[in-house]
């Protein structure tokens, strides 16, 4: 596509296609991603006050209208922060069990869309939220992109893992120029493929799971291959050091952005102009705290707790999402910050190696979560990789499950191309991480 198309095709994107989508879904896409640019001008008092009011707002819905807080908040509270740190730590397991009194009673589970976990903590789970909250939650994270110089309608290579495409994400691949590529497990030929289709369409953008991009990186060192990419943005996996290295190496030095976010329909934070993490403050409140549940000083390590300012389906107040992080001290924010919004110093995330196939297939996280997630008898797994050809899944279920197991054997034998040996193993334990986390790949080679 020349330049001259390309630019003609961007503003045909932004000012007319996008704007009649949203009169179709009835979504407010473009009118959320106007309130979150106009955001990220806001200064810090504004914001905090911004915050401080959304969160009285749940707070007095979740009282009136959610079963499960209704005799947990006093209705005539006037400092919503205390209010909150009183209110009992939402566990995954919490959310399970009382998943119906946590639902808001001015709607009905049929008129809401149900979001499933990522599954990377090999726990399965799921919430609830209104359908027009996707549009809201596409406008943060995109507003985000934008930080970075893209452009909707840019030429992009994503990354996900989604294993079928469905009709309305394959039109949305086409609208937003984006060139889908399927993270599940990336050969030496897909490389190949996917450094070709880098210079034809001149892609200059990359988004998605970094592993997966490290792998394409990694073959394009090893090939004496170099492209240029204005910026990669990393979501949905841990983003390594020496991945940024070998991205600025085969990249010509891209600007790098790792967001922070979970498959509850939370966009917490992003990294940009310095290595710490800018807060959604308008969108999330985000306490760290000790085992306790007692929030812990500025610049100490504790469990992440998120308050969701936006979901009022089910409001999520202090969710338990399994991470560890550190808040940034106010005396250490840097002099002349790009935005105002608060800022985490680190999300502490943990290792999670790639198992590599004897026939040189690179398998994440997400290669095994994207399968296990469709099936809901299967509470939690663990990839264990024994030999260099075997592999041990253990798994805890309610009940015997042969049929199931057979069907993900199937799946997994296809992925790994029968290159390995896979055994299952039902346990009734799975030992969890500092985290809480459970480790969901382990290698004992």
């Amino acid at each position: 596509m020349s330049n001259i198309l390309s630019e003609t095709y961007i503003k045909l994107l932004n000012n007319i296609i996008l704007p009649i989508g949203d009169k179709a879904f009835g979504g407010d896409y473009i009118k959320h991603l106007k309130e979150w640019n106009q955001f990220d001008l806001k200064s810090s008092d504004e914001l905090a006050e911004i915050q401080r009011a959304r969160l009285s707002e749940i707070l007095t819905h979740a009282h009136e209208t959610v079963p499960f807080y209704k005799n947990k908040i006093d209705k005539s509270f006037t400092d919503p922060y205390q209010t909150l740190k009183k209110l009992p730590v939402l566990s995954k397991t919490l959310l399970t069990e009382k998943r119906e009194e946590l639902v808001s009673d001015q709607f009905s589970e049929d008129e809401l869309s149900k979001n499933f976990s990522s599954g990377s903590t090999g726990v399965q789970s799921y919430s609830y939220s209104l359908p027009k909250d996707v549009f809201l939650n596409q406008a943060i994270q995109r507003h985000w992109f934008l930080w970075t110089g893209y452009r909707q309608g840019d030429p992009v290579m994503q990354f996900g893992i989604s294993p079928q495409r469905t009709l309305v994400k394959k039109l949305k691949d086409i609208f937003f120029n984006a060139t889908y590529v399927n993270a599940f497990s990336i050969s030496e030929e897909d490389c190949k493929q996917l450094y070709l289709k880098l210079k034809k369409k001149k892609i200059q953008f990359m988004i998605g799971y970094p592993s997966a991009i490290y792998q394409l990186a990694k073959w394009m060192k090893e090939n004496d291959k170099k492209h240029q990419i204005k910026s990669i943005i990393s979501l949905g996996d841990k983003l390594f050091s020496h991945y940024e290295k070998l991205f600025q190496d085969v990249f010509n030095k891209p600007l790098v952005m790792d967001t922070y976010g979970c498959a509850e329909g939370f966009l917490i934070a992003a990294r940009l102009d310095h290595p710490y993490y800018y807060i959604s403050s308008p969108h999330v409140v985000v306490e760290i705290v000790d085992d306790e549940g007692n929030e812990v000083k500025d610049g100490e390590m504790g469990h992440v707790l998120l308050t969701s300012l936006t979901n009022y389906a089910q409001p999520f107040l202090r969710y338990k999402l399994g991470d560890l992080a550190v808040r940034l001290p106010k005396n250490e924010y840097p002099e002349s910050p790009q935005f105002n919004y608060p800022l985490l110093k680190k999300i502490v995330g943990r290792e999670t190696d790639a198992i590599h196939t004897p026939t040189n297939i690179s398998l994440t996280v997400h290669s095994f979560t994207g399968i296990f997630e469709y099936y809901e008898e299967i509470v939690q797994f663990k990839v264990i990789q024994t030999t260099k050809e075997n592999l041990l899944i253990e798994y805890i279920s309610e009940e015997q499950i042969d049929l199931i197991i057979k069907e993900i054997k199937k799946k997994l034998d296809k992925l790994t191309q029968n290159s390995m040996k896979i055994d299952f193993e039902r346990v009734e334990k799975i030992s969890a991480m500092k985290s809480g986390k459970p480790q969901i790949i382990e290698k004992r080679i």
